[in-house]
């Protein structure tokens, strides 16, 4: 899917959503709740959100050990700050791209390994976004009219991140054959120039998914994901108190971040505009809250949760000097990702290569 097709797609899907979302809301009522609501512990939620990042970035560290880095907490949380401002302030959904593209600038790190530290994350991301929903559902929230919608989206999501899994860890256990492969192939029906940058790329790509090789690394970043959506799920609880939401408690919140998180996967305009709001009204009418307040909840908490990152993320990539062109140019970032002189120096990607082999002969 190319990026134009994506961008348009994510805006029709992104105005559908809101027209779902807002359907039969009044503005008055909505605007009743967002003046009623506390602004104390609506800035508490903002708050805890916010501090989300900066376990995002602790739990980055663990990720990245096996690769051999050893990055500061500034460097990568700076990159996580990009990454998330991007997503919010630019279409496609590149935001990964330039976390890995920004650390890439900050630190010695090259693109590859960053970007396969990423799709570990997102993967546990999954897995615990899955532990939650299962705990929501064991307290009741699929005894609705909407448990068969509830109950499809969990199996769908559970084969999905398991065929994910057992890849991954299939292309971990045996890298270097998969490589020497992925060599091969190439050599025969491709260019050698070609050839050899896939390779480069690949090494580092699979150097940087040491974490599912390493049942102690792997163990330790699953419980830091649970920090992560732990804390972020609290942010959602202390939102729904904000505005009079009582019944769904901590389950509730756990199942709300569930929905969102994989809601806000799909195509959308900049920010989720759309899908969040949209996740939030099919999560939370299950407990029978109104509709009103319900989309009042999700513009506040979204709206004042979207800024500081935001901010954060402009304020890190002026202060590194990395320009708006570099993280909204797609194409570019792929570019960059695939040119080993620009963005790798060739001693990082050997000692990639040593790695793959001293771990296979372990």
């Amino acid at each position: 899917m190319t990026r134009r097709v994506t961008i348009v797609l994510g805006i029709v899907l992104s105005i559908a959503l809101l027209f779902y979302a807002l359907r039969d809301v009044s503005t008055t009522e909505l605007m009743g709740h967002l003046g009623q609501a506390n602004l104390w512990l609506l800035f508490a939620a903002t708050v805890v959100a916010t501090l989300t990042f900066h376990l995002r970035a602790i739990r980055w560290r663990v990720l990245l050990a096996p690769t051999g880095y050893q990055l500061p907490f500034v460097s990568r949380y700076a990159a996580v700050c990009i990454g998330f401002m991007v997503n919010n302030v630019l279409p496609a959904r590149i935001g990964e791209f330039a976390r890995a593209y920004s650390l890439s600038r900050i630190e010695p790190v090259g693109i590859s390994a960053a970007l396969a530290s990423l799709v570990v994350e997102r993967l546990l991301d999954a897995i615990v976004l899955i532990t939650f929903l299962v705990f929501a559902i064991l307290l009741g929230v699929g005894e609705t009219s909407v448990s068969g919608a509830v109950s499809g989206i969990f199996t769908a999501v559970v084969i999905g991140v398991g065929i994910g899994l057992v890849t991954l860890g299939i292309l971990v256990r045996s890298p270097n054959r998969f490589l020497r492969f992925v060599e091969r192939w190439f050599h025969r029906f491709g260019p050698r120039s070609l050839a050899e940058k896939v390779n480069i790329i690949l090494v580092s790509f699979v150097a940087g998914l040491g974490a599912l090789k390493h049942a102690h690394v792997f163990v330790r970043a699953f419980l830091w994901s649970v920090v992560v959506w732990g804390w972020n799920a609290f942010s959602f609880y202390l939102g729904f108190l904000a505005f009079g939401i009582l019944e769904p408690g901590i389950p509730g919140a756990l199942f709300l971040q569930t929905v969102i998180g994989f809601a806000v996967a799909i195509p959308s305009t900049p920010g989720f505009f759309g899908p969040f709001e949209a996740a939030t009204r099919f999560a939370l009418e299950i407990y029978n809250i109104e509709p009103s307040r319900i989309i009042s909840f999700a513009a506040g908490y979204h709206l004042l949760t979207f800024i500081p990152i935001t901010v954060l993320g402009i304020w890190y990539m002026r202060k590194l000097g990395i320009s708006r062109d570099e993280l909204g140019n797609s194409d570019e970032v792929g570019r960059v990702a695939s040119d080993p002189e620009q963005v790798e120096d060739l001693s990082l990607i050997h000692s990639d290569r040593d790695r793959l082999t001293l771990s296979q002969s372990e």
